[in-house]
């Protein structure tokens, strides 16, 4: 047989095989690097190695399809039995590997005692395993070494298959036998024919990938739709008020510091009784009621880490109350009692504002700082503020 009669892989499966063995190697590279000098891990590699990962693992799907529907060229007659069956089981490797390596991967941060969310190229969050997270703590802990160590042998044994499938390839490619990398480069690049039969079942194998990322991105608000999902906040509007809020000129915010940067954010939902006398401060009082799954602050990793269980936890307590009270002047500054509940944890802590008045409107702005070890609010992965900051 002729090198001009080897006949090439399709576009299409020419396409994945080299995405997917680029994604590989960057993942590799990624999965040695992604600690700084001091053994923190860099969170923004971590974001991109579980991005890159769920990509392997919905291309590998449509890769599969694709075979299935367009079975490969047949291997050189000129290859001994032995080096056929080698290769067959050296692709199996390979194939199995870029299931299980994103699998183990998406196990890993679901049972990690870190709960941190995964938010897929900073855009699309991709949820955790069901079941998994909700684990306890004890038992995560337990696990998460184990589905670790699992991880790091399967891409050492990644790398070993990487390593004998480029080495047959251009071994193959240098002897006198017909060779085989040529049929997975595009026609420029080898004397190769195109396939005898015109590719089929695009639609099928990218249909089918997608089908497989859209259902699982769906999950958590499939979930939130049969709950019903966190109540709206609320107050008890039978208790007398003698001030109307402007919600559109009001808000919420809260500021911390992250990995040494200022966040911020607001709660969108939220809703507050207010009777208030500039002529009685003891008389006067305020309550607030806050939808905790109304946190926004523009990234969202940040956003749906919030919404789990080791921080405000929505499932279980979907709203935080404020009570103001017992106000008063002190040293020219005019001070309340907030007592702020969050997570069914009840702490009273100063909140010091001023109050404007023109006309009949009076703007309030004010500041109260509390402790989230206090409310229980991320104690499992950082309670000694290395992340987050313990002040809020």
């Amino acid at each position: 047989m002729q090198e001009a009669d080897s006949i090439r892989y399709s576009t299409v499966a020419i396409t994945l095989h080299w995405l997917i063995a680029l994604a590989l190697a960057g993942m590799i590279l990624l999965g040695k690097t992604m600690h700084d000098a001091d053994g923190r891990p860099v969170e923004w590699m971590f974001q991109l190695h579980k991005s890159v990962g769920i990509t392997i693992l919905a291309l590998m799907i449509a890769r599969i399809a694709w075979r299935r529907l367009n079975p490969p060229p047949a291997l050189p007659e000129g290859m001994a039995p032995l080096e056929k069956q080698a290769s067959h089981w050296v692709h199996i490797g390979l194939y199995a590997l870029c299931f299980l390596l994103p699998v183990t991967g998406w196990i890993m941060v679901s049972v990690s005692p870190f709960a941190i969310a995964t938010v897929l190229y900073g855009a699309i969050s991709w949820p955790h395993l069901p079941g998994l997270p909700e684990l306890a703590l004890e038992t995560r802990q337990q696990i998460y070494p184990t589905i670790e160590t699992v991880h790091e042998w399967l891409s050492w044994a990644l790398i070993g298959l990487f390593v004998l499938h480029l080495g047959g390839a251009i071994k193959h490619e240098l002897s006198d036998e017909e060779g085989v990398l040529k049929r997975m480069l595009p026609g420029l690049f080898g004397k190769t024919r195109a396939p005898a039969r015109p590719a089929k079942g695009a639609v099928i194998a990218f249909g089918s990938a997608a089908a497989f990322f859209v259902a699982i991105t769906s999950m958590p608000a499939l979930a939130g739709a049969f709950s019903g999902g966190p109540a709206p906040a609320s107050v008890d509007t039978s208790l007398p008020a003698d001030w109307a809020v402007d919600y559109q000129m009001s808000e919420i915010r809260f500021t911390g510091i992250h990995d040494g940067n200022m966040f911020s954010g607001v709660f969108e939902d939220w809703q507050a009784r207010i009777q208030w006398s500039p002529d009685d401060l003891t008389a006067n009082v305020v309550d607030v009621s806050i939808n905790t799954a109304s946190a926004v602050t523009g990234n969202q990793l940040y956003d749906n880490t919030m919404d789990a269980a080791e921080w405000f936890n929505i499932d279980a307590f979907p709203s935080a109350t404020v009570s103001l009270q017992a106000f008063r002047l002190e040293a020219d500054r005019l001070i309340g009692d907030a007592e702020i509940t969050i997570k069914d944890r009840t702490v009273t802590v100063p909140f010091v504002f001023t109050i404007a008045y023109e006309g009949d409107a009076a703007t309030m702005t004010g500041e109260a700082v509390l402790s989230r070890a206090a409310y229980d609010l991320g104690q499992q992965s950082d309670s000694g503020g290395d992340w987050v900051s313990l002040d809020i």
